[in-house]
């Protein structure tokens, strides 16, 4: 969700002509929860989050009225969690491990019996635990892309990265996560039925991240 959306547009306009603090409660609503999740990656506190969050859009009240100027809000806004986050982390001078929020369930599959039910759980639950023993750019990249639903180059943007390391590290976590996958169904010793089904639904379940 960028500044073309009408409804951002408006809230943005609002905001900068008529210091409409509504409409910043709003936009502040509209964001708050992703970017909140964002910060956490960076200073693994929920606490130190909201304040990082916090003090992001008191600065942008205090320069509101440039606001409408700004061209994507998503990656403006991303960027300005990072920066954030990394100042606090310089200055208590102890950079945390990233932590990894849970995945949500993206799967988009016009009819599953409750057997197919069933593997797409437990292939969901053995994507987070791949997931969760990525390098820590690999995850944040994944998570960007795959939970946030954002562009590669919006990702680049935020990290301060290529589009083209994107697409290597996109690259790598879906190898590392079939790997992972591949490796469960083998221990799993299902039959071959139930195997072929699960190797169907694999690509499904990380098509979100691959586009």
């Amino acid at each position: 969700m960028d500044s073309s959306h009408p409804s951002t547009a408006l809230l943005l306009h609002r905001i900068a002509t008529a210091d409409d603090r509504r409409a910043f409660e709003q936009f502040f609503t509209l964001y708050y929860p992703r970017l909140l999740k964002f910060a956490q990656f960076y200073v693994k506190s929920r606490e130190l989050a909201e304040e990082v969050v916090s003090d992001v859009f008191f600065k942008l009240w205090q320069k509101r009225a440039t606001l409408p100027e700004v061209k994507n809000m998503d990656s403006y806004l991303y960027i300005s969690i990072k920066n954030q986050s990394l100042n606090y982390l310089q200055k208590a001078e102890n950079q945390p491990a990233i932590p990894l929020e849970d995945l949500p369930a993206y799967l988009s599959v016009e009819t599953l019996t409750p057997e197919r039910t069933l593997l797409v759980s437990e292939l969901q639950a053995e994507i987070h635990r791949a997931v969760d023993k990525l390098p820590p750019q690999c995850k944040i990249i994944f998570k960007l892309i795959r939970e946030d639903g954002l562009k590669y180059k919006e990702v680049a943007e935020i990290l301060g990265i290529s589009t083209k390391t994107i697409e290597v590290q996109i690259g790598i976590a879906i190898k590392k996560i079939s790997v992972d996958l591949q490796a469960h169904l083998a221990a799993r010793q299902a039959p071959p039925r139930v195997l072929r089904i699960a190797q169907a639904l694999i690509p499904l379940l990380l098509a979100g991240a691959a586009g």
